[in-house]
């Protein structure tokens, strides 16, 4: 008996401690009460300096075969390479969760991938460039605070990227989280779990620079529905991993997705992208059945039909504006966004700690856990039933009480 309750006492010790964790010795963060639009005296235009021969296409999210099947994933790593070889993509990851694949490495278009987080809500991250894998983790529905404080600890490897991953899928992330949380460069907007778009949207007029990645999010190499459907297109003189960062940290890219009937190996692209006295002059490769200029807030600012090449003037109340392009096969080709600023150093401010809270809560989840384990003692050793601490009710002979007439 006195087993059992051992058992069942570290079972529950062990979640209440995660509960513990996660929602008293977390660090607390202080966060802007509004959010602050692009602004500035510059027009940081991501294409400015693109080769439209330089057009390469990337997958960076794909699981295969991993940690002996307990995670969801078909396929080998060395299956994954070859079929994206196949499709005429010049970089693919293996993105296994919290496992840095290193089947490849030898490569020259190597990039180390993998995708962190394996909590409820499904609340993930793809850490590109990573030497190690971060294992800090949050199981249960996630606050704000916990969404910082994973950002931050993913973020101490300079010479990686954080993306955020399908923002859309389980609202993995709140419209107001995205406002205010920092320390990820790029989001996964285009996904089979979700198209992103208004979360894109809330990020960019918070004035965040952050770009586009379109993935495939492949679980099943053998499943050609799960492969080739969406892609990010770099500009790129080198494949390797440092190029293939800058790339994505600068905006010189952006997110396809492909329509039925696309031929995978004759995508159409973006010719150029100038600015010129506020002027944008985009030039595609081919027809467009529209062409949407988005700004502030996700306001449609202007559409045109039928064109390859169109000008659209831009305004400081726009904030920025990003391309949709949509074609008559149903392809969507998804620009970065060209903004006002003050400044091409994209290094996004912090959101500071608040230490008192902090604290706070940190000495508040120490007595908890104290009282818990104070209860569980006690538990263990049968509470208040046993013998040496049971209260007995003496007796006493008929004899010694006194008889009433």
């Amino acid at each position: 008996m006195k087993v059992s309750r051992i058992f069942l006492v570290i079972f529950l010790s062990g979640i209440f401690w995660l509960v513990i964790a996660q929602f008293f010795f977390c660090t607390r963060f202080q966060y802007k009460q509004e959010a602050s639009a692009f602004q500035g005296n510059i027009i940081y235009n991501p294409y400015a300096n693109i080769n439209a021969a330089n057009w390469e296409k990337c997958n960076f999210h794909a699981h295969g075969n991993a940690w002996n099947g307990l995670t969801n994933g078909s396929g080998s790593a060395a299956d994954i390479h070859r079929v994206y070889d196949s499709l005429n993509y010049s970089v693919h990851c293996v993105s296994n969760y919290h496992q840095i694949d290193t089947v490849d490495a030898a490569q020259q278009n190597y990039v180390s991938a993998y995708e962190h987080g394996f909590n409820l809500m499904k609340t993930h991250q793809l850490v590109l460039g990573g030497r190690d894998v971060e294992w800090l983790e949050y199981l249960f529905p996630q606050t704000s605070n916990n969404k910082q404080d994973i950002l931050n600890y993913l973020s101490l490897d300079t010479n990686s990227l954080v993306i955020l991953n399908h923002p859309a899928l389980r609202n993995g992330y709140s419209d107001k989280e995205l406002s205010s949380l920092t320390n990820f460069n790029c989001m996964e907007v285009l996904s089979p779990y979700g198209i992103s778009e208004k979360q894109w949207d809330i990020v960019l007029s918070a004035g965040k620079p952050v770009f586009v990645v379109g993935n495939d999010d492949m679980h099943d190499i053998y499943n050609k529905e799960q492969v080739g459907r969406m892609a990010t297109i770099l500009n790129l003189k080198n494949t390797n991993q440092a190029s293939v960062l800058s790339a994505l940290k600068k905006g010189e890219g952006y997110g396809i997705v492909l329509g039925k009937t696309q031929d995978p190996f004759q995508l159409p692209e973006l010719m150029h992208l100038l600015v010129k006295e506020n002027k944008l002059d985009l030039q595609l490769s081919e027809k467009a059945r529209s062409i949407d200029f988005i700004g502030q807030n996700g306001k449609l600012l202007a559409s045109f039909s039928d064109r390859k090449n169109v000008q659209y003037k831009l305004n400081t109340s726009d904030c920025y504006a990003r391309a949709k392009i949509t074609f008559e096969n149903g392809t969507q080709i998804y620009l970065n966004p060209v903004f006002f600023t003050n400044t091409t150093n994209f290094a996004q401010v912090q959101n500071p700690i608040n230490f008192t809270e902090t604290i706070i809560f940190k000495v508040i989840g120490t007595l908890l856990y104290a009282a818990w384990l104070l209860w569980a003692w006690s538990f263990i050793n049968g509470g208040r039933s046993s013998k040496s601490n049971r209260y007995e009710i003496p007796t006493f002979p008929d004899s010694t009480f006194p008889e009433f007439n």
